[in-house]
């Protein structure tokens, strides 16, 4: 770990947790694993705070502990993950108010703030309580209201002492439920609590003793398929799947039992109009689910990294091609959220990673799967042009010089009518000059095409947009925004061709994708710093390789002083590398070639690693910036201020509060910034 992202992950526990927890980790990254013992003599505490500090972390997940089988010796190490996630824990609790509504938020923000909780826990902190009438099942858009609370608990019709209780029991239950499902939170697992390196000890050993054919050596066909249950195994427990409690049904859901209702229906009785009663509008019924008190959840950090990648590229492809396609990209990446965990899924162990490799793809989707969840309303053919026939002047596409007119619109295809001709025509010079189109008329008009080609175009009351009319139209114009998104460079989704058993159907090349957004932030931060200049050199040697100053400057077409300059600026910067290879023994420089090459792991990491600097500056100078204030704000908070602040604060109180706010919302601001170059750097 470098020593900026040790600097920043120790900010941030301190600001989150206090100066004695952040002593403890700063310890435990510094010296790695420690046992207790060893951990109290390097922190000088007493045992009762080192064993409080450690409670805390270990609840959290900033500090992973392990005893190995015999040794009742616990191993404790820190986490950095764990913290640098402290960083991103208001746009998680956006992201989930904003998909799933404020209640939703609020038990994601507790979670992050307790780590992991039981079922029962939260039900009780939140006062919970089962409700005593039929509610029936409740729908994804009943969940929540304008104020967060599931219906019927509004603030607009909601008494006093209802607000009191909080939500119904089987609303929160739903709640989290959806939670589970979205893959925001998961089930905690005795691995989520220790390292990597224990994990794939004990799965090894778990492995064994399950499986007699793997003991002895392995070798060959019999070590991959070893290596492969033990990647499965792993994958179970990271996912939670192997979490057993008392009357779990499935992933910790179980339905509620027929007398506790009082022998009622749970759903709702449906309408003449098909819709549930008092689903306002929404058919989908969700049945009232409880699951177990005894079940651990805590957030799951990694899906949340999918959603960001999402978000980048539908905004990169709105960027680059219209809103009405990255709409219907973003609908096809939302069917392909549900079946990723994470965006890193790691690679079989005896496989190298091969960006091209089907195994890289995600699950393909058909246009039709697309077509049902737009509406009627959304206009899907604002990014797709097609004009009537009868309003083009093909004749303006035919040069004058050019003996051979050619067929310019394809009347399958740009449903347009062919424009064809012989192989010669002497006279499209004086058509065009002289304005004498009695030889073309001729010959064939222009606009009906030639006999020999096609027959003639009638455009006589021709509706000029016939795709758009009937029912199958949206599926055709889905289809055709997916041909633009697989047409792009960039290659936002790849085309699987039609087969007798199966549909034409599209995929997303994850990792590709990455790797693009990746070379495209360093891209941005190059030109940044150093001009447009230096990311036309960093194009050329990712695509020539290595060069010399010579080869740069004819392929570039760049001065030769200024190209100097932009490569020893960015050598110095250390996202370009330089290679001495002697033409004799004598390794004199005059007989040296020097090629110039750019590493793009290497400004990865470096960019990365600045990155890293910058959050922990803007951290610091918060912190500093508020201590210059702090008797003002500590004034401000008292409950007897707060909303008389006119009234209790001096004009230079004020001004200074203002001025503070002011700054500490632009350094926030910055670190919000860097944190997601950090996203697509690391975590896509």
């Amino acid at each position: 770990m470098s020593q900026h992202a040790t600097e920043l992950c120790i900010l941030l526990v301190d600001d989150a947790y206090g100066g004695l927890t952040s002593r403890v980790f700063e310890t435990l990254l510094s010296y790695g694993r420690l046992t207790f013992r060893v951990l109290l003599q390097h922190t000088n505490l007493s045992p009762y705070q080192l064993k409080h500090s450690l409670a805390v972390l270990v609840q959290q997940h900033l500090v992973l502990w392990y005893a190995p089988l015999g040794d009742d010796t616990p191993y404790y190490e820190a986490h950095w993950p764990s913290a640098y996630a402290l960083a991103r824990s208001g746009k998680l609790v956006k992201i989930v108010e904003d998909r799933l509504g404020d209640l939703a938020g609020d038990l994601l923000s507790n979670l992050l703030l307790l780590g992991h909780a039981r079922v029962g826990d939260l039900a009780k902190a939140y006062n919970a309580v089962q409700s005593e009438g039929t509610l029936g099942s409740i729908s994804k858009a009943q969940v929540f209201t304008e104020g967060g609370l599931p219906n019927g608990l509004g603030t607009n019709h909601t008494s006093t002492s209802t607000k009191k209780r909080g939500p119904n029991l089987e609303d929160l239950h739903s709640i989290l439920n959806l939670l589970l499902q979205a893959g925001f939170v998961s089930p905690v697992h005795e691995s989520h609590f220790r390292s990597a390196a224990d994990n794939r000890s004990e799965a090894e050993g778990e492995v064994k003793r399950l499986n007699d054919s793997f003991q002895g050596t392995l070798k060959g066909e019999k070590k991959m398929e070893f290596d492969q249950a033990v990647v499965d195994k792993l994958g179970y427990w990271r996912d939670g799947l192997g979490v057993q409690t008392k009357d779990t049904l499935g992933r910790g859901r179980k339905r509620r039992l027929e007398d506790d209702r009082d022998n009622t229906d749970r759903k709702r009785i449906r309408l003449s109009s098909g819709l549930a009663n008092g689903t306002d509008g929404h058919s989908q019924i969700l049945d009232d689910i409880y699951l177990d008190d005894n079940l651990v959840l805590r957030v799951n950090h990694e899906k949340f990294a999918v959603v960001a990648r999402n978000s980048r590229l539908i905004e990169l492809s709105e960027r680059y091609i219209g809103k009405a396609t990255s709409r219907v990209y973003a609908q096809l990446l939302s069917r392909l959220e549900g079946s990723l965990r994470r965006c890193n899924a790691r690679p079989r162990p005896f496989e190298a990673e091969d960006e091209d490799d089907s195994t890289n793809l995600s699950l393909p989707v058909s246009a039709h799967e697309l077509s049902v969840v737009f509406r009627e309303s959304v206009d899907l053919a604002g990014g797709l042009g097609r004009a009537a026939i009868n309003k083009l002047d093909l004749t303006r596409y035919i040069h004058p010089k050019k003996r051979r007119r050619k067929t310019l619109f394809d009347d399958h295809e740009a449903g347009g009518g062919g424009v064809a001709s012989t192989d010669e025509d002497e006279d499209m010079d004086d058509i065009f000059e002289n304005g004498n189109t009695s030889e073309a008329d001729r010959d064939g008009d222009v606009m009906k095409g030639d006999a020999d080609y096609g027959s003639e175009v009638k455009v006589e009351n021709e509706d000029p947009f016939p795709i758009y009319n009937d029912e199958r139209s949206r599926m055709e114009l889905i289809r055709q925004h997916l041909l633009l998104l697989a047409e792009h460079p960039l290659g936002f989704v790849d085309y699987i061709k039609r087969t007798p058993t199966k549909p034409e159907q599209w995929t997303v090349n994850f990792r590709s994708l990455a790797r693009q957004l990746r070379q495209i932030e360093l891209e941005n931060t190059i030109s940044a710093r150093f001009g447009p200049g230096a990311t036309r050199l960093v194009r050329i040697f990712l695509e020539k390789g290595k060069l010399d100053e010579k080869a740069i400057t004819n392929i570039g077409l760049i001065n030769q002083k200024l190209m100097r300059s932009i490569l020893t600026a960015m050598h110095e910067a250390g996202h370009l590398e330089l290679q001495e290879i002697p033409r004799d023994n004598a390794r004199q420089p005059s007989r040296t070639m020097f090629l110039w090459y750019y590493d793009p792991e290497r400004c990865r990491q470096k960019i990365l690693e600045e990155s890293y600097k910058a959050m922990a500056r803007c951290l610091q100078r918060a912190r500093v910036e508020k201590e210059a204030v702090q008797l003002t704000i500590d004034k401000a908070n008292r409950t007897d201020v707060v909303g008389r602040e006119d009234e209790y604060l001096g004009v230079d109180e004020r001004t200074a509060l203002s001025t503070w706010r002011e700054k500490e919302e632009r350094l926030l601001g910055e670190f919000g910034r860097l944190d997601d170059l950090v996203a697509v750097l690391r975590d896509f």
